[in-house]
Parts: structure tokens; C-alpha cells; sequence
């Protein structure tokens, strides 16, 4: 290895896509791009455009907005009419390694130890969000019902990224999620700065074909400014998804964009360029999903200026 910014680049998404545990192919699939555009962007060749890179990143779980600084460090790098030196701090905050030969959240393996095909020992059957935005702090009530594939499952990861907005430099960053009802919260983790994950420990274990219902609220800190989205990216079969946004009447935004199928890198454009919504008179915006395509994203996106 040359020690080039774009080797060093490239190493690091390497490693990114190594710890997520997935395959081209997989990848591929789950960014929309060919498998050949993916592998090159791994290559350390040349340096991956920055729509590419940010697909694989938030593919695998990464933090999409610290990736984004470090492409464009590594680009101003190689800028030869670039002025001074330019510091190259590649991003901490990937995804956990493996556990006990599982890949976490992005896993091959059943968390229940089955031989089964389905690589989770469970699928989503719907997903029903609530977000408030006319309180005042950001909350979401989340009511998910999934369906057992294996037998013997007594526990899932529950996790959720939390982007800071652009421009927030304040000093915490936290998410507060609670069990309403269908199980209770274990290993509380925040390994990354916009990742928080826990475990969801079961009411008793479940069989083959059990459907199960459980309900989160999630909460952000009162002086913490929330990112313009809230998006569905699942990690598994996710068959139907329910989302209803409440904005505050007297401070509505500019504009809504549903976001349906998207790579993740999508997400994070000021104007994606998609469908256009508009508020009812109560200040609610609603969309609802089916079938949704594994590690694309969901939802809604929004501009207050």
C-alpha cells in the first residue's frame, strides 16, 4: 500500500464493508449501484464520487454525514491547486464489529442459533411511526409487529441512527427510547455518535409463524435540533410501513418530499427532487409503504428554509 489518500480511502470503506458483513452482491442490491461501480469505489484506484460513497456508507450502517467530511477531505487532498496542507481524519464511528461470529444488525447468523435460510430468526410484518414535531422536544411512538421465522427466539437488536442537523455544533447528542409495551430494553449502547442500539428482551420466547407486537417511544433531548428526516432503511424483509409526521401549525415547512426506495445518500440532498407533499390543516403529513426493498430508504425528508 502507497499510503495515497485514495488507498487510504479506500481501506477504510474496505473495512466498513468487512464489518457490516456484507457481500458485493449484497451491497450492490442495497445501494442500487452495479456491483462493478461498488467494487471500484473499494478498488483505491481512484478516488469513488461522493453520491457512491455515501450510498455504500449508509448501506453498511456508517455515519453517512462524517463520511461526507472525510470525502471531501480526501478530495481537497488531491486537489493540486489545493492551498496548504490538508488533514486527513479518517471516521471513527462505523458500525460494531461482529460478536461471537454474528455481523449484528446486518447479521447472516439467527440470533436464536437455527439453520434456517432467513438470516435474522424473524421478519417485519409493519412498522407504525408517529413523530411530533408540535411538542417541545422531538418524539416518536413506533408500533412494529414481527413474525418468528425460527423457534426459540427471545430477543431482537432495536436500533437507530440519529444524524446531527447541519450546522449543530453543540457539545451532546442522545436519544432517549423507552418499551411501552412488548418487551423490555437491555445493553443500552451508544458506541458512535449518531448510533444507538439496544436489545429487546422478549415477553417469552417465540415459534415459527408467532407474530409479536411491541411499541417504542423515542424522545430527543429538549436543545438538541433535530435532522430534517425521519426514514425507514430496512435491514430485513419489511413489509409494510406507516408513517405520520404532526408539524407545529404555526411553524410549518417549506416544503415535504416523500422518499420512497431511495439510497440512502438521498436522504441527506436539500432537495431530493422527489414527490412534494403538503401538510393537512392540522399540520400532518402522511405516506404508508409496501414491500419495501432491503437498505433503501423511506419516508419523509423536510425544508423549514
Amino acid at each position: 500500500m502507497d499510503g495515497s489518500p485514495t488507498r487510504l480511502f479506500a481501506l477504510w470503506l474496505r473495512d466498513l464493508r468487512s464489518t457490516a458483513g456484507l457481500t458485493l452482491e449484497q451491497l450492490a442490491r442495497r445501494t442500487g449501484y452495479g456491483r462493478t461501480t461498488v467494487s471500484d469505489a473499494m478498488r483505491g484506484k481512484d478516488h469513488p464520487s461522493r453520491p457512491v460513497t455515501l450510498a455504500v456508507v449508509g448501506a453498511c450502517g456508517g455515519d453517512v454525514d462524517r463520511w461526507a467530511v472525510f470525502w471531501a477531505e480526501v478530495r481537497r487532498a488531491l486537489d493540486p491547486n489545493a492551498y496548504g496542507p490538508v488533514d486527513i481524519t479518517p471516521p471513527p464511528w462505523d458500525p460494531p464489529a461482529p460478536e461471537n461470529g454474528t455481523h449484528g444488525v446486518h447479521g447472516e447468523q439467527c440470533p436464536a442459533g437455527c439453520t434456517r435460510t432467513d438470516p435474522h430468526g424473524w421478519y417485519v410484518e409493519s412498522v407504525h411511526t408517529q413523530v411530533r414535531l408540535d411538542t417541545p422536544a422531538a418524539e416518536a411512538v413506533e408500533r412494529r409487529v414481527i413474525v418468528a421465522t425460527c423457534d426459540g427466539l427471545t430477543d431482537i437488536p432495536v436500533a437507530f441512527s440519529v444524524p446531527r442537523r447541519a450546522g449543530d455544533v453543540t457539545a451532546g447528542h442522545g436519544l432517549d427510547v423507552s418499551a411501552v409495551r412488548g418487551g423490555r430494553l437491555e445493553l443500552r449502547e451508544h458506541p458512535y455518535e449518531s448510533y444507538f442500539q439496544q436489545r429487546l428482551v422478549l415477553p417469552a420466547p417465540l415459534r415459527v409463524g408467532i407474530r409479536h407486537e411491541y411499541v417504542l417511544r423515542l424522545r430527543i433531548p429538549p436543545a438538541q435540533p433535530m435532522a430534517p428526516h425521519f426514514v425507514h432503511i430496512p435491514l430485513t424483509r419489511s413489509e409494510h410501513f406507516r408513517l405520520r409526521v404532526r408539524f407545529d401549525p404555526a411553524r410549518e415547512p417549506r416544503a415535504v418530499w416523500q422518499l420512497a426506495g431511495v439510497p440512502p445518500a438521498v436522504i441527506y440532498q436539500q432537495s431530493p427532487g422527489t414527490r412534494l407533499l403538503s401538510p393537512d390543516r392540522r399540520g400532518t403529513v402522511a405516506v404508508e409503504f409496501e414491500a419495501m426493498k432491503v437498505g433503501y430508504g423511506y419516508g419523509l425528508c423536510w425544508q423549514f428554509e
